[in-house]
């Protein structure tokens, strides 16, 4: 049987147990606060990186992998293997595909034997830890490199995002609502309900206040003709835990225990983007006929 590793970045936002669990690797972010740069995750956590936020009011920005980062990482992990799956961010709004991919080429122009598979998931943070951790299961019930991208590109489409932020500053600042829209959304309580379309984020309703925001959320999921009611399933991610655990806690009242698959935190690749009040519930679709 041939060997096959999974790698994801830093935007997969997976949980740090699954890693050893699942025998994932991890490709670095870089994060910029002006002129300091910081490896997401390692010289920079989660904590320091939105405590920066709130007492700097310095925008932060990301930067992905340096092409000779991501050529020592790739042709390292390459050679412990035969295949190497690496599933990126969504190559619509991140150059992280594009550098991995041309880095691919040049490694295995130099090296025939390497094999390496750069996935575009068209998607971020949990949707790729998810494809991730489902790669890894595939792999150990002795799928091929092939059907393991097949079925998990078919996996990423599986799962329906529920965004909401509490500043909207951040998602105009990232290019990801008008200045309009922020301005107005602020002035009115409004909050864009946000989800992933194509590889890029799009709203896809409106809610108002911050009163029953979770019990909102819930109606809106299941409002939805795609939500899979008959076996609802659920991945929480924020970066705010105050309201990550009341959304547990509003999933569990609705659905029973046991429905929240995966929780997790934004880290500063979705974060720059989202700032330190969001929350996401990302629920399972019907299974396809």
């Amino acid at each position: 049987m041939s060997k096959i590793k999974i790698l994801v970045d830093t935007g997969a936002d997976l949980p740090p147990e699954m890693f050893e669990k699942y025998d994932i690797g991890l490709i670095d972010f870089m994060v910029n606060f002006g002129d300091e740069s910081f490896v997401a995750g390692k010289e920079m956590t989660n904590a320091q990186f939105y405590d920066r936020i709130r007492t700097t009011g310095v925008h932060p920005k990301t930067a992905q992998t340096p092409f000779q980062d991501m050529y020592d990482r790739l042709l390292e992990e390459s050679k412990l293997c035969d295949t190497l799956i690496y599933f990126t961010l969504s190559g619509k709004a991140s150059g992280q595909n594009n550098t991995a991919t041309l880095v691919a080429k040049e490694i295995m122009e130099e090296n025939p034997k390497a094999d390496i598979r750069v996935v575009d998931t068209k998607s971020f943070s949990v949707f790729i830890a998810a494809a991730a951790i489902y790669a890894s299961e595939l792999l150990r019930a002795g799928e091929t490199a092939d059907t393991i991208i097949e079925k998990c590109s078919e996996y990423v489409e599986s799962w329906e995002a529920y965004l909401i932020v509490d500043d909207l500053g951040y998602l105009e600042k990232g290019g990801r609502i008008t200045k309009t829209a922020a301005i107005v959304g602020s002035i009115l309580d409004i909050r864009p309900v946000l989800t992933i379309r194509d590889g890029l984020i799009e709203p896809i309703g409106k809610l108002r206040g911050k009163k029953k925001i979770y019990s909102k959320l819930i109606e809106m999921i299941k409002e939805n003709p795609e939500f899979d009611n008959k076996d609802p399933r659920f991945m929480v991610v924020h970066s705010n835990e105050e309201y990550a655990f009341k959304m547990c806690e509003a999933i569990d009242e609705e659905f029973g225990e046991g429905r929240i698959y995966m929780k997790s935190e934004f880290g500063p690749i979705i974060g720059t983007h989202t700032g330190p009040g969001a929350l996401a519930v990302v629920a399972a679709k019907k299974p396809a006929k």
